[in-house]
């Protein structure tokens, strides 16, 4: 029990660490650099109920993310990547340092899909593009990214296909993305 209530109290500080440093740094109009993008990720793969007891090593260079560690399933490495990708600041995540002990399907297709999604996730909270993340779906196919769900407008559907296109190995886009009238 006094464990877990460590690990709460130091995710916590963790936490209100790295929105210290982020507010300090966006106030001063710097950009985020390495060591705070590294402390965001770090602290949002601890707060994850999937990946928080993982030992996952977080290093950042030039905004590259790389994610360092053995982990159990394919579901926990699209985890930690999509968490990474959700992330201001980081221009891609690198995983060939991650290992697998089991997978279901092709790791590469797998992390792609999770990049999108955390590609998503991060335009919606901390970009300026419009992209409904709850209802366009992410599947990867041999490189290819297919969407398929529903758009609040034509804007939100373009910025989905175009935020899948910037995903470093995606080989191409297809989209079946429906505008929904309100």
């Amino acid at each position: 029990m006094k464990v877990n209530k460590i690990n709460v109290f130091i995710t916590t500080l963790l936490l209100a660490f790295s929105s210290l440093v982020t507010f300090a740094s966006s106030t001063a109009g710097n950009t985020i650099d390495d060591s705070v993008i590294t402390a965001k990720v770090k602290s949002k793969l601890l707060a994850d109920k999937m990946v928080s007891g993982l030992d996952i090593k977080v290093e950042t260079n030039n905004g590259i993310v790389t994610l360092q560690g053995i982990v159990k399933t394919d579901s926990e490495a699209t985890t930690a990547v999509e968490l990474a990708s959700s992330t201001p600041g980081v221009i891609d995540v690198d995983t060939s340092k991650l290992t697998i002990e089991s997978s279901n399907q092709p790791l590469a297709d797998s992390l792609i899909t999770a990049k999108v999604k955390g590609v998503y996730v991060r335009e919606k909270l901390f970009g300026d593009k419009s992209v409904n993340v709850t209802q366009i779906h992410v599947e990867t196919k041999d490189g290819v990214v297919y969407l398929t769900g529903k758009a609040n407008s034509a804007t939100q559907a373009k910025n989905a296909e175009e935020l899948a296109k910037s995903v470093k190995g995606v080989k191409d886009v297809k989209s079946s993305v429906t505008v929904e009238q309100l």
